[in-house]
């Protein structure tokens, strides 16, 4: 069972009520970009639905549409699912149109339907389901109504079968031409499991890809006979052909919804939501909130900046105690009392050293992250489920377009300011090959927890006014090098890559859901623990093997004779030209080397 949709119909949500799997639930076109699987039990049978990427079309111009349309023309899929939300029947009943052109064995789902009424839609599923020969069926993934009917239908569609032929769009003034290149198709033999009006469509509307099947398949003498009624069709009728297919197909669920699809009221959009859109306001609300989402998330985690301002209002032990009921204070004792535990009950020195720095300290060097990481994915999910993230990306798509990034850029780039690692597996979403490449590149200059631990030291250290300067240069020229860095590779690759543009679903804004925030919110921390974990975890290990071992693979608790110091030493003139000499040389090489692996450990 292939689960197809527009981004923002509702698709993870009902792939996760249906499957009871943890899949993403976004605003952000093409974020399931892979393929996840999910089983579900029902009346004795199993079911296997794979969730395909969210789409708008099936002309294989991205990857997720690629990915779709092979999966959907493989066969692998007994019945597929198609999805549309209640709330924009019309417009989200493209896709379903374009998949009964091609596929026979469809179930129609229109998923958000306890909306449409809070909204004065009345839909006649009853006469859509006549018209497009297929089930047609109301759900809600938000309270479960409508899921067993679904199922039901998705095993009588699997066991009787579905339409008995494709859907038949009339495409009027193509007509003719793709009745001319079906009988030019016709004579090949190599075209099984493509119907060869949808592939006469397709390749009238330009399709590459499909134009080049047809020539490896069927040679160059036909190939070149379709691109000939192709060039007399744009002469005809005129240059954009997809363009008046696309029209056509339009016009056919127009006259399908005419009679089905009843509006008592349109809503109308709230004032706080157009604000977004002002090029003046929306950047400046948009970073205002992330800056807001930050400033709550670093209070809870650290106490900063709280704890500094309290102080410098002389509240000196409020600050304190802001700062030791933080999460990560709250961790860091947890986990320093776990070490000592283990240090005081195990004799040997090595073993004792290896479980509570190496292990145990590998450990904490995961949880470290996870408050914060968690903290900020929950209010980014509480968000984005409101429907907030899509406005703000938006927002700052004026600005973030200057650089060569599309608004879908705020989303790992916020990420990124608690940690960079999430933040690069973020850059998934990117509407480009291109912009996911350059915010892979450029995303671990966004400066992170860790790095703010490091630039607190040494304001703090230096206890002027200077120091929290360095603060903000350190902040101003990490996002300077990161805006800087991007706008050159994209003028380099411009000649290739078009100009980013926002292509989003706006969501209608309303109260985030508890079930539908936590999904989100686990998915992307477990994500994290997974993925980053494992690496932070491995990387520790190799940390206390190269502090605690002497170059003879002795162990040692004086780190100046560690195998780190001795590779320190042997780089240490490499800081020679910042005026770094002496003694001193090795160990900021030393710190350097540790701060490799995990930003903070530069400070010890």
């Amino acid at each position: 069972m292939a689960v197809a949709g527009q981004p923002n119909v509702g698709k993870s949500t009902l792939f996760n009520l249906l499957t009871g799997s943890r899949v993403l639930v976004a605003n952000w076109p093409g974020v399931t970009v892979e393929k996840h699987e999910g089983f579900a039990e029902y009346k004795g049978y199993r079911i296997k639905f794979v969730d395909l990427p969210g789409v708008y079309g099936l002309s294989a111009l991205t990857i997720e549409e690629r990915i779709s349309r092979s999966y959907i023309l493989s066969g692998e899929a007994d019945v597929l699912l198609a999805l549309v939300d209640s709330t924009i029947p019309e417009r989200t009943l493209y896709l379903p149109v374009q998949f009964l052109e091609m596929f026979k064995k469809v179930v129609i789902a229109y998923t958000k339907y306890d909306l449409t009424h809070e909204l004065g839609l009345h839909v006649n599923l009853q006469h859509l389901e006549k018209r497009l020969g297929v089930p047609v069926v109301a759900v809600s993934a938000r309270s479960g109504y409508g899921v067993s009917f679904l199922l039901d239908k998705i095993i009588e569609v699997a066991e009787r079968g579905g339409r008995g032929d494709y859907l038949r769009v009339d495409y009027g003034e193509l007509e003719p031409f793709i009745s001319s290149i079906e009988s030019k198709l016709s004579g090949c033999a190599s075209l099984t499991g493509y119907p060869l009006r949808w592939l006469s469509v397709r390749l009238l509307e330009g399709d590459a890809e499909l134009a080049s099947v047809v020539e490896e398949k069927c040679g160059s003498g036909i190939y070149e006979e379709v691109e000939k009624i192709r060039g007399e069709a744009r002469r005809v009728v005129g240059s954009d052909l997809a363009a008046v297919a696309s029209s056509k197909r339009f016009a056919f669920i127009t006259s399908i919804t005419r009679d089905s699809i009843v509006r008592l009221k349109l809503p109308q959009p709230t004032r706080s939501g157009s604000m977004f859109y002002n090029p003046l306001v929306g950047p400046a609300l948009s970073l205002l909130i992330v800056l807001s989402i930050f400033i709550l998330a670093f209070i809870i985690n650290t106490g900063f900046p709280l704890n500094v301002i309290l102080s410098a209002l002389g509240y000196q032990e409020l600050a304190e105690a802001v700062e030791a009921l933080s999460l990560s204070s709250l961790m860091s004792s947890s986990l320093g009392w776990l070490q000592e535990l283990a240090r005081s009950r195990i004799a040997s020195p090595v073993l004792a050293s290896f479980i509570s720095d190496g292990i145990i300290g590998g450990v904490a060097s995961v949880l470290t992250f996870l408050p914060l990481i968690f903290i900020v994915m929950l209010i980014l999910s509480i968000v984005e489920d409101t429907g907030l993230l899509p406005r703000m990306a938006v927002g700052v798509s004026t600005l973030t377009s200057r650089i060569g990034l599309s608004g879908n850029a705020l989303f790992p780039i916020t990420i990124s300011m608690g940690c960079n690692v999430p933040g690069v597996f973020g850059a998934r979403a990117s509407l480009s090959s291109g912009e996911r490449l350059r915010q892979i590149l450029t995303l671990p200059l966004i400066p992170c927890q860790a790095r703010l631990i490091v630039l607190l030291a040494l304001a703090t250290a230096l206890k002027t006014l200077g120091g929290w300067l360095l603060v903000f240069l350190g902040y101003l020229t990490a996002f300077a090098s990161f805006a800087v860095l991007n706008y050159i590779f994209y003028k380099l690759s411009r000649e290739k890559e078009p100009v980013p543009e926002m292509l989003l679903e706006i969501p209608a804004l309303h109260r985030p859901l508890g079930r539908v925030v936590w999904w989100m919110t686990w998915n992307n921390v477990k994500h994290f623990i997974a993925k980053a974990g494992t690496i932070i975890f491995a990387s520790s290990i190799i940390i206390w093997a190269l502090v605690s071992l002497t170059p003879g693979l002795t162990y040692t608790e004086d780190a100046s004779s560690s195998i780190a110091a001795s590779l320190s030493r042997f780089l240490a003139p490499a800081v020679y030209p910042f005026q770094i000499t002496g003694g001193k040389a090795w160990i900021i090489v030393f710190g350097l080397l540790m701060g490799f692996i995990a930003k903070e450990v530069f400070i010890s």
